[in-house]
């Protein structure tokens, strides 16, 4: 990303923290849970994490939303006994703020949304007009770039699913991918990846970081060379 951007969304993600005391954090990440940058006041927490958790909660939301016909969510929020998640959604990135309770001093957080929502627009507009960093995801990428794919889901450790393409049912697919790499066989620290074969195709659970998985089917008789595609596009984009 370019410095001069780069400077301008973390001038943005600053006046999160101007927005009241209580908040704590702040986190730009796209709506794969990628992280785009982090601010913190005092003790910083894993960005990488909560951008990936607030992803999951936003498709599991909307997911839910769309089952009882209703559009999907403007926002979300995330309250525990120690704080409050705060997650805006915007067409291509969520802006996620944590804010303490010790501190809120019986803050009405619904006043300050409108807030944090302008700080969000503000964002996704500089995001957006900045060509180096773009809108591209990686399924967007390998999609793009392997038009043999036409079957590719990313997904969390767990089995959330973080976006997807060619599957209807996203939550049980997520959910199959996550036990097979997590069979209790060959999950570990280390697992990169788990491969599935068949006469047909392969399909391929690799590791993308810490806490997400993409899982992708490879079609055809050279689905071993669409496989080391794959796992190419991933060494380049992150």
């Amino acid at each position: 990303m370019p410095g001069e951007t780069l400077g301008e969304v973390a001038t943005l993600l600053e006046e999160t923290l101007k927005v009241h005391r209580s908040v704590k954090n702040a986190v730009l990440c796209t709506k794969e849970g990628v992280v785009v940058a982090a601010v913190a006041r005092g003790s910083e927490v894993d960005s990488r994490v909560v951008a990936t958790v607030s992803s999951a909660l936003v498709w599991g939301g909307a997911s839910a939303l769309t089952h009882i016909k209703t559009s999907s969510p403007t926002h979300l929020i995330h309250t525990t006994n120690i704080e409050r998640i705060l997650t805006i959604v915007q067409p291509h990135y969520h802006l996620v703020v944590i804010i303490s309770r010790a501190d809120d001093a019986g803050l009405n957080l619904e006043s300050l949304i409108t807030a944090f929502k302008s700080i969000a627009t503000r964002l996704e507009l500089v995001m957006s007009s900045t060509l180096a960093f773009g809108k591209q995801t990686i399924i967007g990428t390998i999609v793009e770039e392997v038009p043999e794919i036409t079957q590719c889901i990313l997904l969390t450790i767990e089995g959330l699913p973080l976006g997807s393409v060619g599957f209807k049912d996203e939550v049980e697919v997520a959910g199959l991918m996550g036990s097979l790499f997590a069979n209790g066989l060959t999950y570990s620290d280390v697992t990169n990846s788990i491969s599935v074969d068949s006469e047909a195709m392969k399909l391929l659970i690799i590791r993308v970081d810490e806490s997400r998985l993409l899982a992708v089917v490879c079609p055809g008789h050279n689905s071993d060379e669409i496989a080391q595609k794959v796992r190419l596009l991933l060494d380049r984009e992150i």
